[in-house]
C-alpha cells in the first residue's frame, strides 16, 4: 500500500508531458493556514520523575525476586547505539506525519537558560526548574485527529525488558496544568540503561508482563497526550540507570554533545518534509485547549463548480524553501499551478517546527469527471493526493444494500481490493486485502452499521489482526488493532470511490464492481 502520498524523485532539465508547455508557476498567497515554533511540549515534576524511578525500582526488585535479573557492565560508561525511531510504522506515517518540538536542554539553569544539542535553542526549561530531558516527537497534522484513530505507534528503539508500565489515565490533556499522571512504558537495555516513553494513549499500553522480552521495533502503545501535555507527542526519554538521579543522556551528536549518536540513522536538526497533501470541503479547524477535537473538514469527492479547499502541511518548513503545486485533471492536463515560499508570509520566521497553508480554488462548472491529482514538488521529491469529480452527486437512497454485496477492485492497483458484505440489521462488513510498501500483505477488517446512500460519504473504522495462523488455528490468540479508516462513497451498483487512511499510509482507489451476488440488485 503506498504512504499518505507517492513519492517520486523531481526529474530537472526534461520535459515532462505537459509541464513543457505550462505557463511560469507564479507566487500564490495563501487563504489561510499558520506555523507552529513550540508545538505539543510537557513537563515532567520532581513527583513524577521520583514516581518513576520508584516503579523502574520495584520492577528491578521483581526480576531479581525471580532470578531474571542480569547486572549491566559497571565499568563502562552507559552507552546506547543502533537505536530505531521511536514511532511508527516506517516507511508509513509513523515517519511521514509526525515532527520534533523539543530536543535535551543541556543547559542546567533556568528559566529561559536553554542549549540544545547543537548549541541552539530547541528546547525549553521552566520557572519551576525543569530542565527537557527528552525529544519531544509530535502527530502533525490533525494530531487529535490521528490520536482518536490511534494511527501512530511508540516502538522501542531498542530491545530490552520490560521494567514498569502505566495505563488508564486520561489522555486528552492540552495544558501544562493537566494532572502529571502520564501513560508510560520503561525498557531497560543490556547496557543497564532506561527509556522512558511517555504521554501514551489510554489502553494501547503493551499487555506484556514486567520482566519480559522487549523487541527493537516493538509496539509498546500509540501516541497519546496523558499527563502533563500540550497536545497529542511522545516524550522519549533516555536515562542511565533506573535511579532517581541518573543522568540523562541525549542520543544525538552535535556540536554541543559531543557524544556518538545513539540512533541507527541520526536525523537533520531541520528534518524539512512536505507532511501531507489534502483536499477539503472547508478550510480545517485545529483544536485549540480546552478542546481537544480537530475538524479537519477532508472530502476526496466535489462536484463541477464545487469550491475545495487544497492544504499542504509541512514540518521543519524554512524560508527559501520552494514548493511547486499543480492540480492535474483527469488526463493530466494542468487545471493551475502555483509556488509558495515562507518568505512570502507576512511576519514569518525563519523556520516553522509545524506550519500548514491552504489555497481554495472553484472547480470549472465543465470539469471533466474522474480522478484528479494535486502535486506538490518540495526539496527534491513530489507528493501527490488523488481526488474525484463527479457529476452524479446527488444522494440518493440505496434501495437493497444487499445487492452490493460481492469483490471491489480498482483497475489501475491490481492485486488490491475488497469484499462487501451486507448483513441482518443493515450492518456493512468490508475486508481488505492488499499490500504494504514492502511487499507484504495486508489486511483489514471492518464494520459499519446504518443503511448507505449513493454519492455519501461513508466512513468505516478499520482493524489489522495478528496471531492468526492456517494449523492449529487459536481464536485466543487473534489480537485486533486499530488501523485507521475507510472512506467508501458509493457512485452506482458497480463504481465506487475508497479511501484508506491509516497506519501504513495512505491510498485512493476507484472501485469496480468484479462480481455480484445471484439474485441480489441494488437497484
Amino acid at each position: 500500500m503506498s504512504t499518505q502520498s507517492t513519492r517520486w524523485p523531481v526529474v530537472l532539465g526534461l520535459c515532462l508531458g505537459v509541464l513543457c508547455n505550462a505557463p511560469y508557476a507564479a507566487p500564490r498567497h495563501a487563504d489561510g493556514g499558520q506555523g507552529f515554533l513550540s508545538p505539543p511540549h510537557d513537563h515532567v515534576s520532581p513527583q513524577l520523575d521520583a514516581a518513576l524511578a520508584r516503579a523502574a525500582g520495584e520492577g528491578e526488585a521483581l526480576l531479581r525476586a525471580r532470578g531474571d535479573w542480569q547486572e549491566a557492565d559497571t565499568r563502562k560508561a552507559a552507552k546506547v547505539s543502533g537505536m530505531l525511531w521511536p514511532v511508527g510504522p516506517i516507511p508509513g506515517i509513523g515517519d511521514q506525519w509526525t515532527g520534533i518540538s523539543n530536543f535535551v536542554d543541556h543547559d542546567p539553569a533556568w528559566p529561559n537558560r536553554v542549549l540544545d544539542y547543537t548549541c541552539g535553542t530547541r528546547t525549553y526549561d521552566t520557572s519551576a526548574g525543569y530542565n527537557h530531558a527528552g525529544v519531544d516527537i509530535f502527530l502533525w497534522p490533525f494530531g487529535w485527529h490521528l490520536m482518536d484513530h490511534g494511527s501512530i505507534d511508540v516502538r522501542a528503539a531498542a530491545s530490552g525488558v520490560l521494567l514498569a508500565k502505566g495505563d488508564g489515565n486520561p489522555d486528552r490533556s492540552c495544558s501544562l496544568d493537566a494532572p502529571d499522571t502520564p501513560n508510560y512504558v520503561l525498557v531497560r537495555h543490556g547496557d543497564g540503561t532506561v527509556a522512558r516513553y511517555l504521554h501514551l494513549q489510554t489502553g494501547s499500553v503493551t499487555s506484556k508482563a514486567i520482566g519480559e522480552t522487549i523487541a527493537a521495533g516493538e509496539v509498546l502503545g500509540r501516541v497519546g497526550s496523558s499527563g502533563v501535555s500540550s497536545g497529542p507527542h511522545l516524550h522519549f526519554e533516555l536515562r542511565a540507570n533506573s535511579s532517581p538521579s541518573a543522568a540523562v543522556i541525549d542520543p544525538f551528536n552535535g556540536s554541543c554533545n559531543a557524544v556518538s549518536s545513539g540512533w541507527a540513522a541520526q536525523r537533520p536538526y531541520h528534518d524539512s518534509q512536505l507532511n501531507r497533501l489534502s483536499t477539503h470541503s472547508a478550510a480545517p479547524q485545529l483544536a485549540s485547549c480546552p478542546n481537544t477535537t480537530d475538524i479537519p473538514n477532508l472530502h476526496d469527492s466535489f462536484r463541477p463548480g464545487d469550491r475545495a479547499v487544497f492544504l499542504a502541511a509541512y514540518r521543519d518548513q524554512r524560508k527559501g524553501q520552494i514548493t511547486q503545486f499543480r492540480i492535474r485533471r483527469p488526463d493530466q492536463s494542468l487545471l493551475t499551478q502555483w509556488t509558495h515560499d515562507l518568505a512570502n508570509q507576512s511576519s514569518a520566521p525563519d523556520v516553522y517546527n509545524a506550519s500548514y497553508w491552504y489555497w481554495s480554488i472553484a472547480l470549472p462548472a465543465n470539469a471533466p469527471t474522474g480522478v484528479w491529482t494535486f502535486e506538490a514538488d518540495f526539496e527534491g521529491q513530489t507528493e501527490r493526493h488523488t481526488f474525484r469529480v463527479d457529476t452524479l452527486a446527488a444522494v440518493t437512497p440505496v434501495s437493497d444494500p444487499r445487492g452490493l454485496i460481492g469483490v471491489w477492485f480498482d483497475p489501475a492497483s491490481s492485486g488490491q481490493g475488497m469484499e462487501v458484505h451486507w448483513l441482518e440489521g443493515d450492518l456493512l462488513v468490508v475486508f481488505f486485502y492488499g499490500y504494504r510498501d514492502s511487499g507484504a500483505n495486508l489486511f483489514l477488517l471492518g464494520t459499519r452499521s446504518g443503511r448507505p446512500n449513493y454519492h455519501e460519504l461513508i466512513t468505516v473504522p478499520m482493524q489489522s489482526a495478528t496471531g492468526g495462523r492456517f494449523n492449529h488455528f487459536d481464536p485466543n490468540s487473534i489480537v485486533r488493532s486499530q488501523w485507521g479508516e475507510l472512506r467508501l462513497t458509493l457512485h452506482s451498483c458497480t463504481q465506487a470511490s475508497a479511501e484508506l487512511i491509516g497506519a501504513d499510509g495512505q491510498q485512493t482507489l476507484q472501485l469496480e464492481r468484479l462480481g455480484r451476488t445471484t439474485g441480489l440488485d441494488c437497484g
